[in-house]
């Protein structure tokens, strides 16, 4: 993995955190709820790899990148937030070292934002869950009439942080769709290598880093 410089400009600014594949290892969940949605409604069942690349992604984009027609996207949604609210409740594992590296950039003085394509309440929930509330300051996620991207609900995010903050934010993803609503809204992006995304495609977006773990990204991040 190339070594990369620290960032310029240092000292705290604002980070934008994508979730899954980012700050969770919730693949192996959020496959097999695709995957329950697709049986209910008797369709066919992509391979996991395909379910993977479409994490990231709005859930009824999500529909569209996996053959299933528009007319069935609400009874697919609803598939698959059934299963969620009655699968197991225990929060999707963290990535080595994340919580480690929230508490010291909150105690360090970054102002951390969830960016995540969940709807806005999951994404919500997902701070709750991991016991994050006080080391973000908020979530944004997807909302009715988002496009099949993130540009939107990071532009959201980016109204929530201070004014001063705005122009110095950091997009972290693990997608190149992080990195393309990063790039749409003026801000930096740094791909993180351990999540769901195709090193090449990442690189294809032009972050700042592509970093190998939570210490590397400490080191960027001081």
């Amino acid at each position: 993995m190339m070594a990369w410089p620290p960032l310029t400009a240092p000292g705290p600014r604002a980070i934008l955190f994508d979730l899954d594949g980012t700050l969770v290892d919730s693949a192996p969940r959020i496959c097999s709820g695709l995957r329950a949605a697709l049986v209910a409604l008797s369709l066919p069942v992509p391979t996991d790899a395909e379910m993977r690349g479409c994490i990231g992604l709005p859930l009824p984009h999500v529909w569209d990148r996996l053959g299933v027609r528009v007319d069935q996207h609400g009874r697919a949604i609803d598939g698959y937030r059934a299963w969620v609210a009655t699968a197991d409740q225990v929060p999707a594992p963290t990535f080595p070292g994340i919580d480690d590296l929230l508490a010291d950039l909150h105690r360090n003085g970054h102002t951390l934002l969830l960016a995540s394509a969940k709807d806005t309440t999951s994404a919500q929930k997902a701070l709750d869950v991991h016991g994050w509330n006080e080391l973000f300051i908020g979530a944004s996620g997807s909302e009715p009439g988002d496009g099949p991207d993130k540009r939107a609900l990071v532009g959201r995010g980016l109204s929530m942080l201070p004014a001063e903050l705005r122009s110095s934010a950091i997009m972290i993803g693990d997608m190149p769709v992080d990195g393309d609503a990063a790039h749409s809204n003026g801000i930096g992006f740094i791909a993180v290598s351990w999540g769901y995304g195709r090193h090449d495609e990442l690189l294809s977006h032009h972050p700042i880093a592509l970093v190998a773990d939570a210490a590397e990204l400490a080191r960027m991040l001081a």
